[in-house]
């Protein structure tokens, strides 16, 4: 069995992995230049965090580990619903 942690799904490779971590459709380094939403409705490169790695990283280590509640428009999806789900498909893996 093959196995990738990040596959393009736009630009898939020759040979395809029996299961994917990531299916992106564009992949960035954290604090690279990602892409976003120009006026015009279209896809622009964005701009790169210029900060320090250093910095970067100490933001996302220092961030709040708890579940975001959401918006309110959609149902949760704690653990404990999560993780049965996951489990009862995981023989199919």
């Amino acid at each position: 069995m093959l196995h990738e942690h990040a596959c393009c799904w736009t630009d898939p490779p020759a040979a395809t992995a029996d299961s994917v971590t990531l299916l992106h459709q564009s992949a960035v380094a954290p604090g690279a230049a990602g892409l976003r939403r120009g006026a015009d409705g279209g896809v622009e490169p964005g701009e790169p965090d210029g900060r320090p790695e250093a910095e970067i990283a100490a933001e996302t280590v220092g961030a709040d580990p708890a579940p975001d509640e959401g918006d309110g428009r959609t149902p949760a999806d704690p653990v404990v619903t999560v993780t049965p789900n996951m489990t009862a498909r995981s023989p199919c893996w």
